[in-house]
Protein backbone atom coordinates (compact mmCIF):
# COMPACT_ATOMS: atom_id res chain seq x y z
CA UNK A 1 0.00 0.00 0.00
CA UNK A 2 1.15 3.52 -0.59
CA UNK A 3 -0.35 6.47 1.48
CA UNK A 4 0.72 10.46 0.82
CA UNK A 5 -0.15 13.43 2.33
CA UNK A 6 0.15 16.83 1.24
CA UNK A 7 2.87 19.08 0.97
CA UNK A 8 1.78 22.42 0.45
CA UNK A 9 3.42 26.42 0.22
CA UNK A 10 1.87 29.72 0.75
CA UNK A 11 1.52 31.23 -2.71
CA UNK A 12 3.91 34.78 -2.81
CA UNK A 13 1.52 37.84 -2.46
CA UNK A 14 -2.09 36.14 -1.95
CA UNK A 15 -3.84 34.32 0.97
CA UNK A 16 -4.44 30.84 1.78
CA UNK A 17 -2.75 27.73 0.75
CA UNK A 18 -1.86 26.27 -2.71
CA UNK A 19 -0.83 22.66 -3.10
CA UNK A 20 2.08 22.09 -4.59
CA UNK A 21 2.73 18.47 -4.31
CA UNK A 22 1.81 15.67 -2.17
CA UNK A 23 4.17 13.55 -0.30
CA UNK A 24 4.58 9.74 0.00
CA UNK A 25 4.67 8.12 3.43
CA UNK A 26 4.64 4.08 2.15
CA UNK A 27 6.60 2.55 1.48
CA UNK A 28 10.02 4.16 2.82
CA UNK A 29 11.75 5.92 2.23
CA UNK A 30 8.93 9.02 2.35
CA UNK A 31 9.58 10.91 -0.99
CA UNK A 32 7.36 14.31 -2.23
CA UNK A 33 5.99 14.15 -5.84
CA UNK A 34 4.22 15.65 -7.82
CA UNK A 35 1.08 14.87 -9.57
CA UNK A 36 2.20 13.27 -12.77
CA UNK A 37 3.92 10.83 -10.37
CA UNK A 38 1.17 10.09 -8.18
CA UNK A 39 -0.70 8.72 -11.64
CA UNK A 40 1.45 5.86 -11.95
CA UNK A 41 3.89 4.68 -14.34
CA UNK A 42 2.79 4.16 -18.66
CA UNK A 43 0.63 1.32 -18.11
CA UNK A 44 1.38 -1.59 -21.45
CA UNK A 45 -0.92 -2.73 -23.33
CA UNK A 46 -2.49 -6.93 -22.97
CA UNK A 47 -1.64 -9.00 -25.34
CA UNK A 48 -5.77 -8.86 -27.26
CA UNK A 49 -6.57 -5.23 -26.07
CA UNK A 50 -5.64 -2.28 -24.74
CA UNK A 51 -5.22 -1.57 -21.11
CA UNK A 52 -8.63 -0.31 -19.10
CA UNK A 53 -8.44 1.92 -16.53
CA UNK A 54 -11.89 3.36 -14.37
CA UNK A 55 -11.45 7.06 -13.31
CA UNK A 56 -14.52 8.05 -10.96
CA UNK A 57 -15.07 10.51 -7.91
CA UNK A 58 -17.75 9.59 -5.50
CA UNK A 59 -19.27 10.82 -1.73
CA UNK A 60 -18.22 9.00 1.20
CA UNK A 61 -21.54 7.45 0.81
CA UNK A 62 -21.34 6.10 -2.24
CA UNK A 63 -23.05 8.94 -4.92
CA UNK A 64 -21.11 8.74 -7.71
CA UNK A 65 -23.18 12.13 -8.72
CA UNK A 66 -24.65 15.33 -7.75
CA UNK A 67 -28.19 16.13 -9.60
CA UNK A 68 -27.24 14.67 -12.50
CA UNK A 69 -23.39 15.63 -12.49
CA UNK A 70 -20.35 14.67 -11.16
CA UNK A 71 -18.62 18.81 -10.72
CA UNK A 72 -20.52 19.23 -6.78
CA UNK A 73 -18.45 16.27 -5.85
CA UNK A 74 -14.75 17.39 -7.69
CA UNK A 75 -12.25 19.63 -6.55
CA UNK A 76 -8.61 20.91 -6.98
CA UNK A 77 -7.23 18.27 -5.80
CA UNK A 78 -9.17 15.50 -8.30
CA UNK A 79 -9.13 17.85 -11.32
CA UNK A 80 -5.31 17.75 -11.15
CA UNK A 81 -5.32 13.84 -10.39
CA UNK A 82 -7.58 13.96 -13.24
CA UNK A 83 -5.44 15.59 -15.80
CA UNK A 84 -2.64 13.53 -14.42
CA UNK A 85 -3.89 9.99 -15.46
CA UNK A 86 -5.72 11.71 -18.71
CA UNK A 87 -2.28 11.69 -19.90
CA UNK A 88 -1.73 8.51 -19.43
CA UNK A 89 -4.37 7.86 -22.04
CA UNK A 90 -4.11 7.38 -25.66
CA UNK A 91 -8.28 7.23 -25.79
CA UNK A 92 -10.98 8.55 -23.26
CA UNK A 93 -14.54 5.84 -23.05
CA UNK A 94 -17.21 8.03 -21.81
CA UNK A 95 -21.22 6.81 -22.12
CA UNK A 96 -23.70 9.04 -24.38
CA UNK A 97 -25.41 10.25 -20.46
CA UNK A 98 -22.41 11.19 -18.86
CA UNK A 99 -20.94 13.19 -22.04
CA UNK A 100 -24.36 15.05 -22.65
CA UNK A 101 -24.81 15.79 -19.03
CA UNK A 102 -21.31 16.76 -18.60
CA UNK A 103 -21.34 18.71 -21.57
CA UNK A 104 -17.57 17.14 -23.03
CA UNK A 105 -15.41 18.49 -24.97
CA UNK A 106 -12.53 17.68 -27.28
CA UNK A 107 -9.41 16.37 -25.67
CA UNK A 108 -6.94 18.90 -24.80
CA UNK A 109 -4.14 16.54 -25.44
CA UNK A 110 -2.74 15.94 -28.64
CA UNK A 111 -3.08 12.43 -29.54
CA UNK A 112 -5.63 11.29 -27.12
CA UNK A 113 -8.76 10.97 -28.90
CA UNK A 114 -12.44 10.60 -26.76
CA UNK A 115 -15.20 7.89 -27.85
CA UNK A 116 -18.56 8.08 -26.57
CA UNK A 117 -20.57 4.73 -26.63
CA UNK A 118 -24.46 5.15 -27.20
CA UNK A 119 -25.62 2.41 -28.15
CA UNK A 120 -29.19 4.51 -28.87
CA UNK A 121 -27.85 7.00 -30.65
CA UNK A 122 -28.60 9.51 -27.82
CA UNK A 123 -25.28 11.27 -27.80
CA UNK A 124 -26.16 15.23 -28.56
CA UNK A 125 -24.48 15.89 -31.57
CA UNK A 126 -24.39 19.61 -30.57
CA UNK A 127 -22.29 18.87 -27.97
CA UNK A 128 -18.77 20.73 -27.65
CA UNK A 129 -17.06 17.44 -28.78
CA UNK A 130 -18.31 17.62 -32.01
CA UNK A 131 -18.89 21.46 -32.69
CA UNK A 132 -15.48 22.72 -31.75
CA UNK A 133 -13.35 22.66 -34.12
CA UNK A 134 -10.05 19.99 -34.14
CA UNK A 135 -6.90 20.99 -32.42
CA UNK A 136 -5.03 20.82 -34.78
CA UNK A 137 -7.05 20.72 -37.79
CA UNK A 138 -5.94 17.52 -38.82
CA UNK A 139 -6.35 15.71 -35.80
CA UNK A 140 -9.23 13.14 -36.14
CA UNK A 141 -12.88 13.18 -35.56
CA UNK A 142 -14.49 11.83 -31.62
CA UNK A 143 -15.53 8.42 -32.10
CA UNK A 144 -19.45 7.62 -31.24
CA UNK A 145 -19.80 4.01 -30.70
CA UNK A 146 -23.16 1.99 -31.85
CA UNK A 147 -24.72 -1.08 -32.39
CA UNK A 148 -25.84 -2.48 -36.53
CA UNK A 149 -29.42 -1.55 -35.13
CA UNK A 150 -28.73 1.91 -33.98
CA UNK A 151 -30.98 4.68 -35.52
CA UNK A 152 -30.19 5.85 -39.17
CA UNK A 153 -31.67 9.32 -38.84
CA UNK A 154 -29.45 9.75 -35.69
CA UNK A 155 -26.43 8.46 -37.35
CA UNK A 156 -26.82 10.99 -40.17
CA UNK A 157 -26.57 13.89 -37.91
CA UNK A 158 -23.42 12.85 -36.37
CA UNK A 159 -21.73 11.89 -40.27
CA UNK A 160 -19.93 14.90 -40.31
CA UNK A 161 -18.91 15.29 -36.49
CA UNK A 162 -17.83 12.02 -35.47
CA UNK A 163 -16.34 9.01 -36.90
CA UNK A 164 -18.99 6.32 -36.31
CA UNK A 165 -17.77 2.43 -34.94
CA UNK A 166 -20.91 -0.29 -35.40
CA UNK A 167 -19.66 -3.49 -32.95
CA UNK A 168 -23.03 -5.75 -31.14
CA UNK A 169 -27.07 -5.86 -32.35
CA UNK A 170 -28.61 -5.29 -29.61
CA UNK A 171 -26.21 -3.88 -27.50
CA UNK A 172 -22.11 -2.64 -27.76
CA UNK A 173 -19.83 -5.19 -27.98
CA UNK A 174 -17.39 -3.93 -25.43
CA UNK A 175 -15.13 -6.48 -26.17
CA UNK A 176 -14.98 -6.26 -29.85
CA UNK A 177 -14.59 -1.80 -29.18
CA UNK A 178 -11.50 -2.55 -27.28
CA UNK A 179 -10.16 -5.16 -29.97
CA UNK A 180 -10.88 -2.16 -32.57
CA UNK A 181 -9.32 0.53 -30.69
CA UNK A 182 -6.26 -1.53 -29.91
CA UNK A 183 -6.20 -1.69 -34.04
CA UNK A 184 -6.45 2.04 -34.00
CA UNK A 185 -3.45 1.88 -32.05
CA UNK A 186 -5.06 2.70 -28.62
CA UNK A 187 -2.53 0.76 -25.96
CA UNK A 188 -4.08 2.77 -22.79
CA UNK A 189 -8.11 3.29 -21.99
CA UNK A 190 -9.39 5.39 -19.75
CA UNK A 191 -13.15 5.09 -18.94
CA UNK A 192 -15.18 8.11 -17.40
CA UNK A 193 -18.14 6.41 -16.76
CA UNK A 194 -21.11 6.82 -16.65
CA UNK A 195 -22.17 4.08 -13.76
CA UNK A 196 -23.81 1.83 -16.83
CA UNK A 197 -20.57 2.03 -18.79
CA UNK A 198 -18.63 1.18 -15.88
CA UNK A 199 -20.91 -1.80 -15.31
CA UNK A 200 -20.66 -3.40 -18.51
CA UNK A 201 -16.87 -3.26 -18.84
CA UNK A 202 -16.25 -4.83 -15.03
CA UNK A 203 -18.89 -6.96 -15.72
CA UNK A 204 -16.86 -8.47 -19.24
CA UNK A 205 -13.92 -8.66 -17.07
CA UNK A 206 -12.19 -6.22 -18.63
CA UNK A 207 -11.07 -3.43 -16.35
CA UNK A 208 -7.61 -3.68 -15.34
CA UNK A 209 -7.21 -0.94 -13.33
CA UNK A 210 -9.89 1.60 -11.09
CA UNK A 211 -8.74 4.90 -9.63
CA UNK A 212 -11.83 6.62 -6.81
CA UNK A 213 -11.03 9.86 -5.78
CA UNK A 214 -13.27 9.95 -2.37
CA UNK A 215 -14.88 13.41 -1.81
CA UNK A 216 -15.50 14.55 1.80
CA UNK A 217 -19.04 14.92 1.24
CA UNK A 218 -21.90 12.73 2.57
CA UNK A 219 -24.97 13.22 -0.49
CA UNK A 220 -27.85 10.77 1.26
CA UNK A 221 -29.70 11.18 -2.23
CA UNK A 222 -30.52 7.63 -4.41
CA UNK A 223 -28.04 8.75 -7.04
CA UNK A 224 -26.02 5.60 -8.65
CA UNK A 225 -23.15 3.99 -7.40
CA UNK A 226 -19.84 3.96 -9.58
CA UNK A 227 -20.62 1.23 -11.25
CA UNK A 228 -24.48 0.54 -11.36
CA UNK A 229 -25.91 -1.23 -14.78
CA UNK A 230 -29.67 -0.79 -15.43
CA UNK A 231 -31.75 -3.76 -14.10
CA UNK A 232 -31.81 -6.42 -17.27
CA UNK A 233 -32.31 -9.68 -15.43
CA UNK A 234 -29.37 -10.85 -16.39
CA UNK A 235 -26.99 -12.84 -14.21
CA UNK A 236 -24.56 -10.84 -11.61
CA UNK A 237 -20.89 -11.13 -12.98
CA UNK A 238 -18.70 -13.34 -10.95
CA UNK A 239 -16.92 -10.97 -8.38
CA UNK A 240 -13.27 -10.03 -9.74
CA UNK A 241 -10.68 -9.20 -6.85
CA UNK A 242 -8.11 -6.07 -7.06
CA UNK A 243 -5.16 -5.51 -5.05
CA UNK A 244 -4.66 -2.01 -3.88
CA UNK A 245 -1.74 -0.82 -5.08
CA UNK A 246 -1.95 3.05 -3.84
CA UNK A 247 -4.11 5.81 -1.61
CA UNK A 248 -3.34 9.02 -1.33
CA UNK A 249 -4.29 11.57 0.97
CA UNK A 250 -4.88 15.66 -0.24
CA UNK A 251 -6.42 18.31 1.85
CA UNK A 252 -9.33 15.94 3.06
CA UNK A 253 -9.94 14.16 -0.73
CA UNK A 254 -8.44 10.27 -0.52
CA UNK A 255 -7.54 9.18 -3.49
CA UNK A 256 -7.14 4.98 -3.67
CA UNK A 257 -5.76 2.94 -6.91
CA UNK A 258 -6.85 -1.04 -7.43
CA UNK A 259 -5.20 -2.99 -9.71
CA UNK A 260 -6.68 -6.34 -10.51
CA UNK A 261 -5.17 -9.20 -9.04
CA UNK A 262 -2.41 -11.33 -11.40
CA UNK A 263 -2.51 -8.79 -13.72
Amino acid sequence: MVLWTTATTAPAGGTGWQTRRVHRLYPLPPESVDAAHAAGPPRAPRADRPWVMLNMVASIDGAAAIDGVSGGLSSEPDKTMFGALRAQADTILVGARTANAERYRPARRSGARIAVVSGSLSVDPDLPLFSQPPDPPSAPLPLVVTTFGADCDAAERLADRAELVRVGTQSVDLPALLRHLGSLGARVVLCEGGPALNAGLLGADLVDEVNVTHAPLAVGTDAPRIASAPSSGSPAAAPRAFALEQVIAQRDVLFVRWVRSGH
